[in-house]
């Protein structure tokens, strides 16, 4: 599919044209750019911007019109009236099935980015499929900043009445965050945990060329916003700094995890070999099992976390596993690992073994960071709650230093356990061997 981005210029790379053209390309797709404008900007802000010659960006859009079928249109910064003038004859000529419009207005340190958002809501939004504005630029058009889900519901029917067939309002800066889509009869709503605690340059861009591509792809309207929600989210959680200001959205984070699933599953595998050559892990194996889990990065959910089916037992004193590795297999372990990557994304494996005070003595002498927590300080509204209990007991552990070993004592019903943290699973595993082989290196 071919995707014409018309958009400004960033030299950072994280928004504008740069940001559209790499998510467009790593969804698969072919983008294709004109300018609307050049920006002086760096990751503390636009500085100011220079409008491209209507010549040229006439030419540019007729040249690949003439040439090239165009599959959908990705609209973002445009600097004045007559450029909307330009983009709307254009678009009424070729008349594109899909056409989506993310309104920037003003940048995330309040720089003017166009003075025609009256010439855009009426020249272009009765030709688009879906407007994208975030609560400011909703707010804008609608008079006033929409202050929450309620007040985004208003701003997005009225905004529909400026012609769009579909309005989805962002707010992604919400303290819980939601977007909001009103397709002219119902309302839908995507609502993902905020992790990233600092300010994100591009996600606008990044959000509505991904939902670009995939209504391009033949997706539905929600569908296309929900798989760009998912790419989004990783954009967002996998943001890299590269400067003084905001972090810059990360589009390679969607390939980057597709690309570890292979990888997670070979680590495991080769830990597992590892810890059958050792016969004295076997008897750090608990009553419970044990199971040893890998996360992808920036996972969110225990679908994107690899353990081994039915866990890990021990036959004739050697660990043994049940079946391959997979996703999704472990959802207690898994809370763990989930747990830690939200204080420091590497921390991305674990296992559990059985509690023994020599174990906790001998991992001192390792030189091993060790925290205990007590069960019997969990809230019991915690307790009555399936699979709370874990995430708690990491959460206590983790939340100034992220420990090599959490440990509890057990309570009614629940068995005293060791969790051993680390990057991967050889790290987890060399920790596991290191203790097994103190603990019983006299037999």
């Amino acid at each position: 599919m071919n995707i014409l981005i018309i958009a400004g210029f960033d030299p950072t790379g994280g928004a504008g044209l740069q940001a559209d053209l790499k998510t467009v390309t790593l969804l698969g797709e072919t983008g294709l750019t004109v300018a609307t404008a050049l920006t002086v900007q760096d990751t503390t802000g636009v500085k100011n911007w220079v409008a491209v010659d209507k010549s040229v960006l006439s030419a540019q859009l007729e040249a690949l019109v003439e040439d090239i079928r165009i599959d959908a249109v990705k609209i973002g910064m445009i600097p004045d009236s007559e450029t909307v003038e330009i983009i709307a004859q254009q678009l009424e000529r070729i008349k594109p099935k899909y056409v989506v419009i993310d309104p920037v207005i003003k940048a995330k340190n309040a720089f003017v980015l166009t003075p025609a958002w009256e010439e855009i809501s009426k020249r272009l939004f009765p030709l688009a499929s879906l407007i994208t504005p975030n609560r400011e630029e909703a707010g804008v058009f609608w008079g006033k900043v929409p202050r929450d889900e309620a007040e985004m519901k208003e701003a997005a029917k009225e905004l529909f009445n400026l012609g769009s067939k579909a309005v989805l309002i962002t707010g992604g800066d919400l303290d819980k965050p939601v977007d909001v889509l009103f397709d002219g009869q119902d309302f839908y709503f995507w609502k993902v945990e905020k992790k990233q605690t600092k300010p994100v340059h591009g996600t606008g861009c990044v959000y509505s060329s991904a939902i670009t591509t995939f209504l391009a792809k033949g997706y539905s309207l929600t569908e296309a916003i929900t798989q760009a929600k998912r790419f989004i989210t990783l954009a967002v959680d996998g943001a890299i700094g590269v400067g003084k200001g905001s972090l810059l959205s990360n589009p390679c984070a969607h390939i980057k995890q597709q690309l570890a699933r292979y990888e997670v599953i070979e680590a495991l595998k080769g830990a597992l070999k590892r810890l059958q050559a050792v016969k004295e892990v076997a008897k750090l194996i608990p009553e419970v099992r044990s199971n040893l889990v890998y996360a992808l990065p920036y996972a969110r959910d225990y679908q994107e976390v690899a353990g081994f089916p039915g866990r890990l037992t021990v036959v004739e004193d050697r660990v043994c596993a049940c079946a391959l590795p997979a996703f999704g297999v472990s959802r207690h372990m898994a809370s763990v690992v989930l747990k830690a990557m939200e204080y420091d994304q590497n921390m991305r494996a674990a296992m559990n073994i059985k509690y023994l005070p020599v174990v906790i003595e001998k991992g001192q002498n390792l030189g091993y960071k060790i925290k205990e927590v007590s069960r019997t300080e969990e809230a019991p509204e915690t307790k009555q709650i399936e699979g709370k209990t874990l995430p708690w007991l990491t959460e206590q552990a983790v939340r100034e230093d992220i420990p090599d070993l959490i440990y509890d004592k057990g309570d009614i019903g629940k068995e005293p356990m060791i969790r051993v943290l680390g990057k991967n699973p050889a790290d987890v595993i060399d920790k596991v061997i290191s203790l097994a082989k103190e603990v019983f290196k006299d037999g």
